[in-house]
């Protein structure tokens, strides 16, 4: 099932935080461009990617959810989105 998420816009530039943890597990949220970390922002992450889009809570859950469950991954998250706006479809 694929959702469709809205990009990041330039008059908003918020962003999805994408932390995946030691123990093989994913966190996110969404957050202003310039509220984003140069350090880790969960305990115990191994890695913080920042995807430019803004899904709704539901989209986010969904998200999250097909990122533990290995139906999507990172690198995949990572090829959506835009700072230009529009909208991404997003396999979970």
């Amino acid at each position: 099932m694929d959702i469709t998420v809205r990009n990041t816009t330039p008059d908003t530039t918020r962003v999805l935080l994408v932390g995946e943890l030691q123990d093989g597990t994913f966190k996110a949220k969404v957050m202003h461009e310039t509220d984003v970390p140069y350090t880790p922002y969960w305990e115990h992450q191994v890695e913080q990617r920042t995807i430019y889009i803004q899904p709704d809570p539901e989209q986010l859950k969904s998200i999250v959810a097909a990122l533990n469950d290995r139906r999507l991954t990172l690198d995949q998250l990572q090829s959506f989105g835009s700072i230009g706006g529009g909208e991404s479809q997003i396999p979970v």
